[in-house]
């Protein structure tokens, strides 16, 4: 193989590296945003989990069933609200039906709430997926320089 054939090569897997973590970068970002949000102007209270709601998950050759965890608080002002979590697990659901959880809600506007682990589980994987496309946006990038130049 010449030269030229590997420098092309290199420019293929560069773009094929490069495209792909750009685009996991943004769903990371939104991922992150979306917990870190959680994270501001917010309040806590203790919700009781009252049901599950099952859904499918998964691509299509491989669907799973998974439960979110359905959960019932009173806001600081004694208004009550039930929101489903955000986060599903595969086969059972993260919290059993009558316990205890912690919530976070917006000060703005409770119905805006989730599990408080659910928030910090949006924030470690938002964070690890940003990191992982970084690394992948670099590399493809490098390999990208590798490509051959347009003869003038």
């Amino acid at each position: 193989m010449s030269t030229s054939t590997f420098r092309r090569f290199f420019g293929l897997l560069g773009w094929i590296l490069l495209v792909p973590s750009a685009l996991t970068a943004l769903g990371a970002a939104w991922l992150l945003a979306s917990g870190m949000n959680m994270l501001g102007d917010t309040h806590t209270a203790r919700g009781r989990v009252v049901a599950h709601e099952e859904i499918m998950t998964g691509a299509t050759h491989r669907r799973g069933l998974a439960k979110k965890s359905i959960v019932e608080f009173a806001a600081g002002d004694g208004r009550r609200f039930r929101f489903t979590d955000s986060v599903a697990r595969q086969q059972q659901a993260i919290h059993e039906v009558g316990e205890t959880v912690s919530v976070r809600y917006s000060a703005q506007d409770p119905s805006q709430a989730e599990i408080s682990s659910s928030t910090a589980v949006k924030i470690v994987t938002g964070t690890v997926m940003l990191l992982s496309s970084a690394i992948g946006m670099a590399v493809g990038w490098l390999l990208l320089r590798l490509r051959p130049r347009s003869v003038a």
